[in-house]
């Protein structure tokens, strides 16, 4: 039996954030907030300091990387059924940051603040956004290619990381 040490190095910064039309008053909600709309307990905007009109909680497919993060971010908590008055209702959704901010470009949809701070690249880099993932480069520690510390240095190195902007990630550094 033969044991495979890996180097692991965060070389990107993501958040996992939550969004809404445009037109809906809120512009923020507390991790419990939307843990309580997933979960079924709040169901009205009018409970989470927007209007009166239910809430739809839009899900993902299962399995898609996006609803895998959501169960995580629930904790043990299972995501409700919807209400059947939901289809009515002002939508609120989630995804990663880098889909919204360089794929997406919706100007229809706002991303929430969340615990009260914005999910700017800023906040995530200082790590004051509370939904943060790193992204890893993953390479075997007895892999004696030169190249992969090059490469992995060149990531890290200024222009590595400005590019890891340009393309809609946040620098790790």
């Amino acid at each position: 039996e033969q044991n495979v040490e890996l180097e692991i190095v965060p070389i990107v910064k993501e958040a996992f954030v939550f969004f809404v039309n445009k037109n809906n008053p809120v512009d923020d909600l507390t991790v419990q907030q939307i843990r309580d709309i997933y979960g079924g307990d709040i169901t009205n905007w009018k409970d989470a300091g927007g209007a009166f009109r239910p809430i739809n909680p839009v899900t993902r497919l299962e399995g898609s990387g996006s609803q895998s993060a959501m169960n995580a971010f629930m904790g043990d908590r299972e995501i409700a059924r919807k209400s059947s008055l939901s289809i009515i209702g002002g939508a609120i959704g989630f995804s990663f940051r880098y889909y919204m901010d360089g794929i997406v470009e919706n100007s229809d949809v706002k991303m929430l603040s969340l615990n009260g701070v914005y999910p700017s690249a800023e906040n995530i880099q200082n790590g004051t956004y509370p939904v943060i993932a790193k992204f890893y480069a993953i390479y075997r520690a007895d892999n004696e290619n030169e190249n992969v510390p090059r490469l992995i240095e060149w990531i890290l190195s200024d222009e590595g990381q400005t590019l890891i902007e340009e393309t809609g990630y946040v620098r790790i550094n």
